[in-house]
């Protein structure tokens, strides 16, 4: 099976080894300084483990998240800004469960290299799900789905994406809307403001809402940029 595992927002690892670069002009111009170079050091650390987590790391999570779903017969799933198709994929085992997996997206290339619904389409059809899966070019916030269609909806690493906050809200309202009842729902997301949606699910009549931090896979450079991970039911 065929993937691409490209980094996620690129324009984060210039946070990392930008000033890394800078620092060590510095250092060749002026001299050797020990506090520049932990400074260098930790940085370019700092940069390693964001490429970690977006090309190693998030996938464990995903297969760990997919390990514990039980999925019934004739299961239609959403993956509400599929990318290239990391998190659908970790349902190449289950195929037999899935009537249809669908998989959404804006396709931008400033939140995730390479995104295209060409280049996914090519991941897909060479997996098992290539009999059941779509990709459609639509906005989680104005998604062309019925109320009540789908028994799992999925979405990894894309509502911090959505600007302002109020707007993820009805990101969320609009996925609730497309969910059937005793539905499954994952999210993934970066940030401390994800324990926000928790409020907001519970609002939306979700039960058993849960989140959890995902640990050192979902760290973005620093545990300071930690992934959590929230699971609800309808």
């Amino acid at each position: 099976m065929k993937s691409i595992r490209e980094i996620d927002a690129p324009i984060g690892l210039a946070f990392f080894f930008g000033p890394a670069l800078i620092i060590g002009i510095v250092m060749l111009i002026s001299g050797f300084n020990t506090v520049s170079a932990i400074m260098v050091l930790v940085l370019i650390l700092c940069g390693l483990k964001y490429m970690h987590t977006s090309i190693i790391g998030k996938y464990r999570i995903m297969q760990s998240i997919v390990n514990s779903i039980h999925l019934k017969n004739d299961s239609k799933i959403l993956d509400a800004g599929c990318g290239h198709g990391a998190f659908m994929l970790q349902f190449n085992k289950q195929a037999a469960s899935i009537s249809e997996i669908i998989g959404i997206d804006i396709w931008s290339n400033k939140d995730q290299g390479s995104n295209s619904i060409e280049a996914t389409q090519k991941i897909i059809d060479s997996s098992n799900l290539s009999n059941k899966a779509k990709l459609k070019t639509a906005n989680i916030l104005d998604m062309p789905f019925n109320d009540n269609e789908f028994d799992l909806i999925i979405s990894s690493l894309v509502l911090h994406n959505i600007k302002p906050f109020e707007k993820r809200k009805e990101a969320l309202v609009n996925i609730a809307r497309v969910q059937k009842q005793k539905g499954q729902l994952v999210i993934m997301d970066i940030g401390y403001e994800t324990s926000k949606y928790v409020r907001i699910l519970k609002d939306l009549e979700y039960q058993n809402v849960n989140i959890v931090n995902a640990g050192y896979n979902g760290w973005w450079g620093t545990p300071m940029v930690p992934t959590f991970v929230i699971t609800a039911t309808k």
